[in-house]
């Protein structure tokens, strides 16, 4: 009885520690990968994938997976878009978070890396804020809504990109 306890334990915190919401560091290392790689790796952290489409004259191709995902709802802790382009000239990592603790994570952590604030506005109600390090562009959006029960409740999201992605196809007039 106990071996079969102590391996019902090991399964349970086997799956805890591999289970994640992701680190900036696994989020920029997500975004070198190609598209089936990237899968794998999500997966493999129990991001669930949900839905993709291939890319498009003028348009990226997108795979959509979601973290810690409610059963019963659309609701989750987070959710990922990786975006990419057939002659892989571009990749970009969007994540909504849900938690001020990882929005406070993935700031500090974009600020770790050297990153300065380089623009910063309200639009459309939300806050964005540029930071731009040595290769990468960080676009972050703080937003709330209303749900069902008129709570208005703050959601996150990061946008990664390549600095040269970013001049060539987003920088501000």
């Amino acid at each position: 009885m106990k071996h079969i306890l102590a391996v019902f334990t090991f399964l349970f915190l086997n799956n805890i520690l591999f289970a994640q919401n992701l680190s900036l560091a696994q989020l920029l290392e997500v975004k070198k990968k190609e598209l089936g790689n990237a899968e794998e790796y999500l997966t493999a952290k129990n991001w669930e994938f949900i839905k993709a489409n291939e890319p498009e004259e003028n348009k990226l191709g997108s795979a959509t997976f979601t973290y810690n995902k409610d059963d019963m709802s659309n609701r989750a802790e987070s959710f990922l878009t990786y975006l990419y382009s057939d002659n892989s000239t571009f990749t970009r990592i969007s994540i909504q978070i849900n938690q001020k603790s990882k929005y406070n994570e993935y700031i500090n952590s974009i600020k770790a890396y050297g990153c300065k604030l380089i623009l910063s506005k309200v639009e459309d109600g939300n806050i964005i804020k540029i930071y731009r390090g040595n290769t990468t562009t960080f676009r972050v959006t703080s937003s709330t809504s209303t749900n069902f029960f008129n709570e208005s409740t703050a959601a996150w999201n990061l946008f990664i990109i390549s600095n040269d992605d970013y001049e060539i196809n987003l920088a501000e007039e």
